[in-house]
């Protein structure tokens, strides 16, 4: 009883504590003999378990650090992505309202420079340009605005017909001058 059934007991109620969740219980078999030996190869295992968890716990915290940090960017992504779309739509807005003006003074020169007798051809050109150019870049402007209207969920699909020539002549005018470069 003494030197078989005894030692088996200890080992037993140290491996009970551990299963609860004591890894600090530490088996205090001395038989000089095999159990002995249990023992101590138990308890090294306790001491690496011991070990394990506490590098698992540090590990832990650091990722729990690493996740917060992550979260606190992506609110600072969330918001700058939020800034930069309303900048978007209130710039778009701003330049959209002197570039019609400049438009529709520029389509007036334009009118009256051909009810003139005898228009000049430069002037006309001119005015020509002023107006082409205004009105791509009103296109752009409107695109960027329809982007940001795009990266807020805020864009409204409407399906209409398209003259499939026209736009493709379009792109063409638009890549001609990059093709061509």
């Amino acid at each position: 009883n003494r030197v078989v059934l005894k030692p088996v007991r200890r080992l037993r109620d140290t491996a009970d504590k551990v299963e609860q969740g004591d890894y600090s219980v530490r088996s205090a078999i001395e038989t000089g003999d095999d159990f002995e030996s249990l023992g101590e190869s138990f308890n090294r295992m306790l001491d690496e378990i011991e070990r394990t968890s506490g590098q698992l716990r540090s590990v832990n915290e650091t990722l729990d650090f690493k996740v917060n940090e992550l979260a606190e960017a992506n609110i600072g992504l969330f918001e700058s992505n939020r800034l930069k779309s309303e900048f978007l739509a209130n710039v778009s807005h701003e330049l959209k309202t002197p570039l019609n003006s400049i438009i529709g003074f520029a389509e007036l020169l334009d009118e009256l420079a051909s009810k003139e007798e005898s228009p000049d051809p430069k002037r006309r050109r001119y005015v020509s340009n002023i107006i082409a150019s205004g009105r791509r870049l009103l296109e752009m402007i409107s695109e960027l605005l329809e982007m940001a209207k795009i990266e807020a969920g805020r864009v409204e699909v409407n399906i209409a017909p398209l003259e499939t020539r026209e736009l493709l002549e379009g792109l063409e005018a638009l890549m001609r001058p990059q093709a061509e470069a």
